[in-house]
């Protein structure tokens, strides 16, 4: 009986996506930015992965799953990545072999989370909990890594970062927790958005969006979610940091050619200064470059923000679907057809 050919280009993303556990977003960046694997093109342009590639997928997601960087590992050969598993004490899993395909109809009809119980994000929050509370970077590391390969970026934002680090963050503030048990999490959480973003980098032409924190708010993972959420939306993205006075935030802006500014002002809650900040930001950026703002220390100050021509965006998802309209006008400008930044649907009060 002949044997099949591993290297010959056969399977569409669907079936590697099932197959390997990883979510599209993610096996697209691990081709874009390490070259994990190259697959094939069909004659309509459809991706298409060999057996070698399906094999070489799994083994990889074994080994950031046990907390390998991909960059690290991405260029292995199959030999050299086996090795390694070994020596991780993981040589009994990731073998690298497929799933089978005979019953391919009757997997594509079974629920998603049956065939990958450990991909739910209720677990993923669990298992990072659990880290934390061990005060166990590297199990928080590898944590989070699955989650990112078993969840799509928005269901990774919304259901593991946000409830995460909130959840951090309470049990902090009422002394659950302590001080050097909150510092080692919020440091691997903080590595790990930093190589989210970076693999969620465009290659290709994009609008830039700056991210940061203005004067006096020193808390930044607002904004380093933020990055996240915009970039999942096609921007590039810009963090500048956090505590910035607004003629710093307004130079790197012109600098940078930026299209939309968004900052986070999360503590203190209080704060008397920031609607001065944020009014002498607007007046130094141009009136093409929008400002929009979140976070606590935000919504106490939305009417006045929005009569200086700030908007204050009370989530997330409005973030998100303001970016995701804002790329969409700018294709559309680039392309020709009419539309522009003003055509961005922004959020109103109802």
């Amino acid at each position: 009986m002949a044997t099949r050919d591993s290297s010959i280009p056969q399977y569409p993303m669907r079936v590697v996506v099932r197959r390997t556990g990883l979510n599209a977003s993610l096996l697209r960046a691990w081709e874009r930015r390490y070259a994990a694997v190259e697959p094939g093109r069909s004659d309509g342009g459809q991706r298409l992965y060999s057996d070698h590639d399906v094999q070489k997928l799994v083994l990889l997601r074994d080994l950031v799953g046990a907390g390998h960087n991909i960059s690290q590992v991405a260029d292995l050969d199959m030999g050299e990545l086996r090795l390694l598993l070994r020596r991780d004490g993981r040589g009994d899993v990731g073998d690298g072999t497929p799933a089978p395909t005979a019953d391919d109809d009757f997997i594509e009809a079974r629920p998603r989370a049956r065939l990958h119980p450990e991909s739910t994000a209720s677990s993923h929050l669990a298992a990072c909990m659990a880290a934390m509370h061990a005060m166990d970077p590297r199990a928080l590391e590898a944590s989070l890594n699955r989650a990112a390969m078993g969840l799509s970026p928005v269901d990774l934002v919304d259901q593991v970062l946000v409830p995460l680090l909130t959840r951090i963050g309470l049990l902090w503030s009422r002394g659950e927790v302590r001080p050097a048990t909150e510092h080692v999490a919020s440091a691997v959480v903080r590595r790990f958005l930093d190589w989210l973003l970076e693999t969620l980098s465009p290659r290709t032409p994009a609008p830039l969006m700056l991210v940061g924190t203005p004067a006096g708010h020193r808390h930044e993972f607002g904004s380093l979610l933020a990055a996240v959420v915009v970039a999942v939306e096609g921007w590039d993205v810009l963090n500048v940091g956090p505590d910035l006075p607004a003629t710093e935030i307004a130079a790197a802006a012109e600098t940078k050619n930026a299209r939309m500014v968004a900052l986070s002002a999360i503590h203190p809650g209080d704060d008397p200064h920031l609607p001065g900040e944020l009014r002498a930001l607007r007046r130094e950026l141009p009136d093409d470059v929008d400002v929009v703002i979140g976070g606590p220390a935000a919504a106490r100050h939305a009417d006045a923000l929005r009569d200086v021509g700030v908007e204050y965006l009370p989530s997330l998802e409005d973030l998100r679907s303001l970016s995701r309209n804002g790329f969409l006008a700018w294709t559309r400008s680039r392309n020709g057809d009419g539309a522009g930044p003003d055509s961005v649907n922004w959020p109103q009060d109802t």
